[in-house]
């Protein structure tokens, strides 16, 4: 052994996840585990807390419809196809153990609050049987109680649904397990079905290694953490956690939410110090938003970029492969697809820049549209510096509006704009004296 070399580096662990439940609770034809928080699927949540780790196996027992998800690319995959319980779970799981596998950690697909930190304080646990609890401050919860004995360590798991008396047990069962393979391989084959359910419990190895003398250990973590979804109402409340959570990070990192409860940001969001979020924005996935922008109420960003001191919204609506670059601004009532506004460039109002390049320190009017699609393909409008397109524009693509142009308000562009010239696209305008008066006249003598 090399100096120094902890008990962790030496073991070979291997996690098993079991996501094999139906999740009839939720009323959804989306497989439970598949539900997303602050975007990103329940299940990879827990992939994402077991990492931590560095397991030489991650075993996930899944359902036949998830047996194939682009999910699992990573993981071995055991099927369940009919649901029996946690404990025949558990069984089919270590039936794919590799052979070098010392210690196994027990985990549940529908727990997307998991702490890292709770999972690598399990992997230092010498027990045979490590299991975490909660202490809980509502004794009428469902979770299942860990009895222990007068020293301290668990003896049982006892659930609530088959004995109310047991809740009065304060510590409650966090479905979090490490055990020691050769344990389980001895312990595995005792368990019984339960004859209410006619399932296999997991939780029935506590009672199980406690009457064969093997060693157990309870670790307490925050109830929080390990909160089970199995109802939409549950997955709300975790959506909650976990917004705040994320809203936290992004404050202390130096992000003003003005009223953070009322903003969605998705996992994934970057933002840098100094940047204003107003109230209602949704920062959706794939958005990197950088130091000191402003991004006002009620816009919807999705994949773009912020570069700083940029401003968006309110009411803007930003998606498909945006950037928006330094100082530029886009405003009131705007939507954004798949373009590029540069630097200092402006579009403020009730405008569709989409499939297009906006120059450095042009200026989109109020109503411009451009056209970027005919039915069958799309097309690029491409703006030139120091543009200036007149309110009420309508760009067929493709065009090029040529550096230092200006368009005329009302004017439909079909083709390309030389530098620094004006296009003027719309009828010549005909003024008929007193004819309102005529009009008039002729209305009020037919509806009198």
């Amino acid at each position: 052994m090399v100096l120094g070399q902890t008990l962790a580096q030496i073991t070979m662990k291997a996690v098993i996840i079991l996501s094999a439940g139906h999740g009839k609770r939720m009323k959804s034809a989306l497989p439970k585990v598949l539900h997303k928080v602050a975007g990103k699927p329940m299940l990879q949540w827990v992939l994402d807390a077991v990492k931590i780790l560095n397991a030489e196996q991650v075993i996930v027992v899944t359902s036949p419809e998830l047996e194939r998800h682009e999910i699992l690319k990573n993981t071995d995959v055991v099927v369940q196809a009919v649901p029996l319980g946690t404990g025949d779970a558990l069984k089919l799981g270590v039936q794919k153990l590799k052979s070098n596998v010392d210690k196994v950690f027990l985990l549940c697909a529908d727990t997307p609050l998991l702490d890292h930190q709770d999972i690598k304080n399990l992997e230092y646990s010498k027990a045979d049987l490590t299991v975490i609890g909660m202490q809980l401050n509502d004794l009428s919860k469902s979770y299942g109680r860990i009895e222990c004995n007068n020293e301290g360590y668990p003896v049982s798991i006892k659930e609530t649904k088959h004995n109310e008396n047991v809740k009065n047990i304060s510590i409650g069962n966090a479905g979090v397990y490490a055990f020691k393979v050769k344990m389980l391989q001895d312990l595995l084959p005792h368990l019984e079905i339960n004859s209410e359910s006619g399932e296999v419990y997991a939780t029935d190895l506590v009672k199980l290694a406690s009457a064969k003398k093997y060693t157990t250990e309870l670790m307490l973590a925050d109830e929080e953490n390990f909160l089970g979804v199995n109802t939409l109402v549950e997955l709300s409340q975790a959506e909650q956690i976990m917004q705040r959570r994320i809203k936290t990070q992004h404050m202390l990192n130096g992000v003003q939410f003005l009223l953070p409860d009322t903003s969605y940001v998705n996992y994934d969001a970057k933002i840098g110090a100094g940047t204003i979020i107003e109230q209602s924005v949704h920062i959706g996935e794939n958005v990197h938003i950088a130091q000191n922008a402003k991004i006002l109420s009620f816009s919807y960003l999705s994949s773009c970029t912020i570069e700083s001191a940029a401003s968006i919204g309110p009411f803007a609506h930003l998606r498909g492969n945006v950037v928006v670059e330094e100082h530029a601004s886009i405003g009131n009532f705007v939507e954004v697809k798949g373009s590029t506004i540069s630097k200092n460039a402006k579009a403020k109002h009730l405008s569709y820049i989409g499939d297009a390049t906006v120059g450095e320190g042009a200026n989109i009017g109020a109503g411009t549209i451009t056209c970027n699609y005919n039915g069958f393909e799309k097309f690029k409008t491409h703006i030139g510096k120091n543009v200036m397109i007149g309110a009420n524009s309508t760009l067929v693509a493709p065009v090029i509006i040529s550096d230092g142009a200006y368009i005329a308000a009302g004017s439909v562009i079909t083709e390309d704009v030389s530098p620094d010239s004006l296009a003027i696209s719309r009828t010549q305008q005909q003024e008929k004296n007193a004819w309102a008066l005529s009009f008039r006249a002729k209305y009020s003598k037919k509806l009198s």
